[in-house]
């Protein structure tokens, strides 16, 4: 894949990296363990191109939250029912990453056994990428499903009233010599952290992303910071909103009703400081439960390949599927560098100074 990094980035490099946001994570009370789970998420979200979901979140997110005392470092994380195929997990209002690589990992190990497993976590915090945690499965000839609720940022379906977060699902599904299709996506038509993108960049957004306050369509990202989200799909039902809005639903539901957290009305909006509020949902469930995995593993190359193959339409030179172009990312910045932009750099490097840290994080050449 080609270099990106234009002179707004700076390299980083992945250990280094890591290492900074579990040190800046233990300072703040996060126990080594915690910091260093959450840390890996975060690096694997900038690893994987998607910066909104970052480092970039560290401080004005987990540190802030953290130092005041509105989130937990040190929650006291409970399970509140089991069975040998479920699980429903109080997370303490701590750090969203560890209760959920922890949830995650025991779905996994109860559908090793009972050849699938589902499990919700209630009165949690941001997770980070939904694609970390589906893809824990990978590895164990197990199809992996996550997602969560958000802060409400988007309206539904011909509404004004903002009611749902961009409530993300994220599949991960192996194959053999083909990268794994892992379909991890918002279903709004961007998460607000791409507006926060383009508006550091100053860069107009597109077409169907997002209302201002008034309701109406806007390209301007400081509108749409102070307006809304619209669903997967766009304005009104011509383009598929409806659709959008009944998958962002059908997640509130699976994860805040279902887990018995915080849902519509209850959960916070943009400016509310309140922590705590979000749920999850995780499952995973095995491949040999149907059919030989390394047979399933083949067809998935032949069926990966067969779009990959395909007739491109004019003008275009490549057809990908899901996760092949983070997959890409992923290993071309793991041996080039991180980019981080600029602003984010900046922002590191003040943390660091705020917390005496050591900023050593600049890929090595």
């Amino acid at each position: 894949m080609a270099d990106v990094v234009t002179a707004e980035y700076r390299l980083a490099g992945e250990a280094g990296l890591t290492r900074f946001v579990t040190a800046v994570l233990e300072n703040v009370g996060v126990a080594p363990d915690d910091a260093a789970i959450t840390a890996d998420v975060l690096v694997q979200a900038d690893l994987r191109g998607i910066e909104s979901h970052g480092v970039a979140r560290l401080e004005s997110y987990y540190v802030s939250r953290l130092r005041a005392g509105t989130m937990h470092a040190a929650p006291v994380v409970t399970t509140l029912r089991e069975t040998s195929t479920s699980l429903a997990v109080d997370a303490g209002n701590g750090l969203g990453h560890p209760v959920a690589k922890r949830t995650m990992q025991r779905v996994i190990d109860k559908a090793r056994t009972m050849g699938s497993a589902f499990a919700t976590v209630r009165n949690s915090n941001h997770y980070g990428i939904a694609g970390a945690y589906a893809m824990m499965a990978l590895e164990h000839d197990m199809i992996g499903i996550a997602s969560t609720n958000t802060v409400r940022l988007a309206v539904p379906t011909f509404g004004r009233d903002v009611l749902l977060g961009t409530n993300p699902l994220a599949f991960a599904i192996p194959a053999q010599d083909e990268p794994p299709f892992v379909l991890d996506f918002a279903t709004t038509v961007v998460p607000r952290g791409k507006l926060q993108v383009y508006d550091r960049k100053h860069l107009p957004l597109h077409d169907g992303w997002a209302v201002d306050a008034d309701g109406n369509q806007t390209n301007d990202p400081q509108a749409a910071l102070r307006g809304a989200l619209l669903p997967l799909g766009g304005y009104g039902t011509d383009n598929g909103g409806h659709k959008g809005y009944g998958l962002g639903l059908l997640v509130e539901i699976m994860c805040g009703v279902l887990a018995g957290g915080a849902f519509g009305l209850d959960l916070p909006t943009t400016g509310d400081e309140r922590s705590g509020a979000f749920s999850h949902f995780f499952a995973a469930f095995t491949i040999e439960g149907f059919r030989d995995p390394a047979h399933f593993r083949a067809d998935m190359d032949v069926e990966l390949r067969s779009f990959k193959e395909s007739q491109k339409a004019r003008g275009e030179d490549r057809i990908y599927v899901a996760g092949e172009i983070e997959h890409e990312r992923t290993l071309h910045n793991r041996a080039n560098g991180i980019p981080i932009h600029l602003a984010v750099w900046t922002g590191l490097e003040r943390l660091a100074s705020a917390l005496d840290v050591p900023f050593d994080v600049a890929k090595r050449s």
